[in-house]
């Protein structure tokens, strides 16, 4: 394979790499390439993390990349998942979260393992020079700095935050040193963590490498933007955080082991206005999912004669004008879309017919019913 083809498998479908010219020289070094990707133990797998991220760790097999993901039970802790109860935090990693990743693997034709999980407790434990590697990393952070990343944790900035919240960044940076990491990959909302890793493992004692930082592409919850909240110091609605699916309000997610009921009727009821282009979760979905981030895919609409009949899109840009024209009605793109989906997660969904898999599936929805009680 060669190097642009490596890159091509590498950055597709993806907002942002830091840098490319970074990661030109890594791919044509020959050197492993060592990926990791990290999650908190929170709620349901949605498609963001089901499919956007473990599609990528699909490409990045393919390019010859050593792929792992991270189970980060200590930040979840930190962050106050799960009500921040160790015991749920550990089994929900184990037997819900990693269980729904492994079935979203298979989505891709995946096997377990050919990836690596590795849980905080057992990263740490195995590795005591983890705390060193987190206070050196410390030290080249200061406080307002700090202070001003842990949006990653999903905080605003100018919240009162107790003294654990201020562990997290270096923490997570430290992951990166300890795992000897050189491409990390994650959301736009982990970029502040990236940035700090880049400069500041510069600085600390060792022969370690500046890891390239990968951003994958956003996918947009169903409700459609919440432009009421999600403004930037411009006051300017951010795509990002208008558009942004959540765990925490089901009927803008579809889950990776949603019954095909379930993901028809959440995307009838999703945000679609007729020739409206602009914020619209359902044109996002087509280039995310189906397309892959790319201008030129298959994608086709079935429908009957006397609305059009059956259309075959191969460019993103001939679908999104005729939906612009009204030639392509939002029921008709929402009924082929959940298709589509439905297809597409049937892995997944076997997956969690096993009856051990069903019976983690519903104690885990009941934990999440617990952890919103207790709150």
């Amino acid at each position: 394979m060669t190097t642009e083809e490596k890159m091509k498998l590498i950055t597709r479908n993806c907002q942002e790499v830091l840098t490319e010219e970074d990661l030109k020289k890594l791919v044509k070094s020959g050197k492993q390439i060592n990926h990791y990707i990290g999650f908190e133990i929170s709620g349901l797998v949605h498609l963001g993390t089901g499919l956007i991220s473990m599609g990528k760790i699909a490409d990045f097999l393919k390019a010859g990349v050593k792929c792992r993901i991270f189970l980060a039970d200590f930040h979840s802790f930190l962050n106050n998942k799960l009500g921040g109860k160790w015991e749920d935090i550990r089994w929900a990693s184990e037997n819900y979260f990693k269980q729904a990743l492994i079935a979203s693997l298979k989505c891709f034709g995946v096997d377990e393992s050919q990836v690596e999980f590795i849980s905080g407790k057992d990263l740490y434990e195995k590795n005591p020079i983890h705390w060193q590697n987190f206070m050196e990393i410390g030290k080249q952070v200061t406080l307002s700095r700090n202070l001003r990343s842990i949006s990653i944790m999903g905080k605003k900035q100018g919240n009162d935050v107790d003294m654990a919240t201020l562990f997290y960044p270096p923490l997570q940076v430290a992951d990166i040193v300890t795992m000897n990491i050189n491409l990390a990959h994650a959301g736009m909302d982990q970029r502040k963590a990236h940035v700090i890793a880049r400069e500041a493992i510069k600085k600390i004692p060792g022969n370690h490498e500046t890891p390239v930082a990968i951003h994958q592409n956003l996918i947009a919850g169903l409700t459609g933007p919440d432009v009421s909240k999600n403004k930037n110091n411009d006051g300017e609605i951010t795509a990002e955080e208008s558009l942004k699916m959540s765990k925490s309000k089901p009927n803008s997610a579809i889950f990776v082991h949603d019954t095909p009921e379930e993901i028809r009727n959440k995307i009838k009821k999703a945000y679609g206005p007729p020739k409206e282009t602009e914020f619209n979760p359902l044109l996002n979905w087509v280039k995310t999912l189906i397309f892959w981030g790319e201008e030129v895919g298959e994608f086709t609409i079935e429908r009957p004669e006397k609305f059009g009949g059956n259309k075959t899109y191969t460019r993103y840009t001939d679908l999104v004008s005729d939906y612009a024209s009204g030639e392509l009605f939002p029921l008709d793109l929402k009924n082929s879309l959940a298709e589509w989906i439905i297809k597409k997660l049937e892995p997944a969904r076997k997956y969690f017919e096993n009856p051990e898999m069903a019976e983690n599936l519903v104690r885990m929805k009941k934990l999440l019913e617990a952890t919103q009680i207790r709150k």
